[in-house]
């Protein structure tokens, strides 16, 4: 019976550390394209910049 439940306890570990993985990827994610969506909002409002 020990074994039974030390087995659901190790399944129930590993699907949060899944989740909470997942969670942390996809924030990453957000973050990054929020980023980027910034960065050319940034650039299109300052214009070309022209060499001299």
């Amino acid at each position: 019976m020990k074994d039974v439940l030390k087995i659901i306890v190790a399944i129930l570990i590993i699907v949060i550390a899944w989740k909470l993985l997942k969670g942390l990827i996809g924030l990453a994610v957000g973050v990054a394209i929020a980023g980027l969506v910034i960065y050319g909002a940034v650039k299109l409002i300052e214009g070309p910049k022209r060499l001299k």
